[in-house]
Order: structure tokens, then C-alpha cells, then sequence
């Protein structure tokens, strides 16, 4: 097992590629700290997983909010001691951003400042503030690894507005923190899925009248970040792994 020992945040770990991405990691021997806002959603996570014969615990936070992010990595510490990896994945988008009457993406001239403030915030600071909270742990320890989910909404012009830019962000997010943290070892990298087959996404495609849409599978954006931790080169960091870009 390729991860055994380390202890492992997955953040938005109750369901779609959070769920997969701990399952995996869980896998490789990795002790998974499941975290999202909704306790049963992470309670099914840590069951899955411990049924598979891994090791999980589920912690309840809104990542939304600094002191709640300082509080999960200091209940890890307190548990565990270090903190080994970090899967940015807690993030989405509601259907209200897409106009259901054109069919369309409601245009940028059309967002209004809370819409745009709330994608912003989810997509974003979620990522930001975890790294931030984080980092100053595997900088003591003289190591850790970061796997940040994007989109390929990120990676492109798209039609999507805050999300994309949001996407985008975390793009030179990841970079930034490779750079800024290659001295104290650690790595920083992301991928970059386009639509993924997940429940919040076959609700959003049913909303907006394209329930035929070609999916990939949260299962295998979770061997992308697998593949980062486990089998990437120890050199690559500030890498952006495009998945599904033909969808």
C-alpha cells in the first residue's frame, strides 16, 4: 500500500468525487479524514470505507468559514499528529446559474453581485482557506501533498462566469503553492475533470433539460488524484492533469 501511515484531509468527501477520492486513498493504506457539511453523508463515507477494511473518521465543517477550517486541522493534529495530504475537492454549483428558459449560461452582465460572491466563495476560498490552514503543518513536518480538483470550465473559454473564473483560480492557486512551498517539500497539484457523472450534477443536468449529456466517471477523476499521490514523480508539482476533454 503506497499511502500506508499517511493521514489524508479529503474536504467534500460525503458524496460524487469526495466520496470516490477518499475510497481511494483509503485503498493505498491512507488513515482519510472525511469533511463536508452533512454528517450522515460523511458517516456513509467512513462506512464504505471501513467495510472495504480501510480507516476513516468524518468531521462536520462549513469550509466556507476560517475558524471552522482552523478547527478541523487542529482536531488532526490533536488525533494524529501530521498532516500528510490534502484533496481540495469540497466545491459545485447550483442550476440557478443557468438560465432554464434560453437554455443557456446566464451571462456576466447578468450575475448578481451575491450570485457571483456565493460561486466565488464555494469554488475558491473553500481551496484557499485549506491550504492556508494546512500548509503551515507540512512546512514543521518537511513535507505533504495537495490535490486540488479544478474543471476543465477552469482550463478553457467557457460559458459558466464565476465558476469558470473560480476554476480558474484554482488553477494558479495550485501553481502559486508549488512554487511558494517546493523548499519545505511539499507538492502541489490539481485536476481538471469536465462533466463528471455525480448527484448534484444529474440534478443540475436535469434542471436544465440535459439529462442525455455525456458523463466521466467520479471514480476515475479519483485514480487521477490517486495517480498524483501514489505514482507522480517526486519533481511534479504545480501540475494541471486534464481529464474528460473531449466531453
Amino acid at each position: 500500500m503506497k499511502l500506508q501511515g499517511k493521514i489524508a484531509i479529503v474536504t467534500g468527501a460525503g458524496k460524487g468525487i469526495g466520496r470516490e477520492a477518499a475510497l481511494a486513498v483509503a485503498s493505498e493504506g491512507a488513515t482519510v479524514v472525511a469533511v463536508a457539511r452533512t454528517q450522515a453523508d460523511l458517516d456513509e463515507t467512513v462506512r464504505l470505507i471501513e467495510e472495504a477494511g480501510g480507516s476513516a473518521i468524518a468531521l462536520s465543517r462549513d469550509l466556507t468559514d476560517a475558524a471552522q477550517v482552523q478547527s478541523m486541522v487542529d482536531e488532526v493534529v490533536a488525533r494524529f499528529g501530521r498532516i500528510d495530504i490534502l484533496v481540495n475537492n469540497a466545491g459545485g454549483y447550483p442550476s440557478e446559474i443557468y438560465d432554464k428558459v434560453r437554455q443557456q449560461a446566464i451571462k456576466i452582465w447578468e450575475w448578481s453581485e451575491e450570485q457571483w460572491d456565493q460561486i466565488i466563495k464555494t469554488n475558491l476560498k473553500i481551496p484557499f482557506l485549506c491550504i492556508n490552514k494546512v500548509v503551515p503543518v507540512m512546512i514543521r513536518q518537511g513535507s505533504g501533498d495537495i490535490v486540488s480538483v479544478s474543471s476543465r470550465m477552469g482550463r478553457i473559454a467557457s460559458q459558466m462566469g464565476a465558476y469558470a473564473v473560480a476554476k480558474g483560480g484554482i488553477v494558479t492557486l495550485t501553481k502559486t503553492t508549488a512554487i511558494q512551498t517546493k523548499e519545505y517539500g511539499i507538492r502541489a497539484n490539481a485536476v481538471a475533470p469536465g462533466i463528471v457523472d455525480t448527484p448534484g450534477q444529474r440534478v443540475y443536468n436535469h434542471n436544465v433539460g440535459q439529462d442525455d449529456v455525456q458523463m466521466g466517471s467520479a471514480a476515475d477523476v479519483a485514480k487521477a488524484i490517486l495517480y498524483l499521490l501514489c505514482d507522480a514523480p517526486p519533481v511534479m508539482t504545480g501540475q494541471v492533469l486534464d481529464l474528460f476533454t473531449t466531453v
